[in-house]
């Protein structure tokens, strides 16, 4: 089946998606079954959900922490013909309370350590720096959403990994599968994709690395990613936060 392109409008005075966001989605796709109830954890401008919903007929919530963010995630989700029907919660997600609980969790949460010099923008810190959803905070609380079967699946900083680790593990979550993403073949890695589970206590299946380019020439994607970029067609809509 082929896809319409996904039109997405973000702020520009804030924080955009970025390649991660497509990544993770592709890599998420593979965990969604038909009818799943799906949270979006930090969801921003709704993109992550989106292409989820947009690949497979689930159940949609999404939590955003910022009001105007949550207006552009509103916008994105009623412009489509298959996530009309999402709700979108503008609040904390450790103030979120739901009846039921959720069968896959997906989040791109912010992971940047809060010691690094923050930008004049507040709403770029709020989506890039971590003190506003702590690891350990956000894992614990995942749990209690999650059915005892469900997946949470999400990206981190890969030179976070041990800490990220160790945060699952703390609140009861079992890697199941993971994936290492490097910028070149010669380079470290710069982003790991997980998806683990309450009940698993099996091996750890490490996947194959993704490489995003073959040469420092940001043009010069791989295969790899290029199909990823084909199967997400989306583009941005560019409007000012002054005028929400």
């Amino acid at each position: 089946m082929v896809q319409k392109p996904l039109a997405i409008y973000q702020f520009s005075d804030g924080y955009c998606y970025n390649t991660d966001s497509l990544i993770l989605a592709h890599f998420a796709k593979d965990f969604l079954k038909p009818h799943h109830r799906v949270l979006d954890i930090g969801a921003g401008s709704g993109i992550l959900g989106l292409l989820c919903a947009r690949d497979t007929p689930i159940s949609l919530e999404m939590v955003e922490l910022d009001p105007k963010t949550c207006i552009l995630a509103q916008i994105n989700a009623q412009n489509t013909d298959f996530a009309k029907e999402a709700i979108i919660h503008n609040q904390n997600i450790f103030d979120f309370q739901t009846q039921g609980l959720f069968d896959v969790i997906i989040s791109n949460p912010p992971f940047y350590n809060a010691n690094i010099i923050k930008s004049p923008n507040k709403r770029k810190n709020l989506a890039r720096i971590q003190d506003s959803m702590p690891l350990d905070k956000l894992t614990k609380y995942t749990k209690r959403l999650l059915k005892p079967r469900g997946n949470l699946v999400m990206c981190y900083d890969a030179r976070e990994c041990y800490n990220l680790l160790s945060s699952l593990k703390n609140a009861g979550l079992f890697l199941q599968n993971m994936r290492f993403v490097y910028p070149l073949s010669d380079k470290s890695a710069t982003l790991v994709l997980i998806q683990a589970k309450i009940d698993y206590r099996g091996d750890v299946n490490v996947l194959p690395p993704l490489f995003t380019h073959n040469s420092p020439n940001q043009q010069d994607n791989t295969k790899e990613l290029q199909a990823i970029y084909q199967w997400a067609k989306t583009f941005s809509i560019k409007v000012c936060s002054h005028d929400i």
